[in-house]
């Protein structure tokens, strides 16, 4: 599951940083020309990252942006097959639930319906242990993260503590 998260949160963060090119490339300013010179340097002068651009600081500000959102789609390609996965997740309340079919609500009201089969792992967070999907009612806040294109398959249904 974090394998998720992670593949999300580095997918908010290109998502992030296209759309700041794509403002930049909209405003009127001049940009700095490869001439140009400043009297402060960004980089120490041992060449290390600075704390602001270190690995632990860039992967907190992926994970803030990722505690804020309420649904994502990415697509993932695998490294030895080369095949490519189209992922989906949705963070709200559980609108219906069935033993084959799960639907969330999410805060702007994007509704996303997930089958279930054998394979998908629920887990409680105010047990931190897994679960039933008979533990789970309708308005329940959960996370459904899953696979698929034109019908969502749920791999793992979080329920939020209560």
């Amino acid at each position: 599951m974090w394998k998720t998260i992670a593949t999300a949160g580095a997918a908010a963060v290109v998502i992030g940083g296209a759309g700041t090119a794509a403002y930049a490339a909209g405003t009127d300013t001049p940009t700095p020309s490869a001439t140009s010179t400043s009297s402060t340097s960004q980089q120490p002068a041992n060449g290390s990252a600075t704390k602001a651009n270190s690995p632990k600081a860039n992967k907190a500000r992926a994970n803030n942006r990722l505690r804020g959102a309420v649904h994502a789609t990415w697509v993932s390609k695998n490294k030895k097959s080369g095949a490519f996965t189209t992922h989906a997740a949705i963070r709200g309340q559980v609108t219906s639930l069935s033993a084959t079919s799960i639907t969330v609500k999410a805060a702007d009201s994007v509704t996303e319906t997930y089958v279930l089969n054998a394979s998908t792992k629920v887990h409680s967070r105010a047990t931190k242990a897994a679960a039933l999907i008979s533990t789970i009612k309708t308005g329940d806040p959960v996370l459904v993260a899953g696979t698929g294109t034109t019908t969502l398959t749920a791999l793992r249904v979080v329920e939020a503590k209560k």
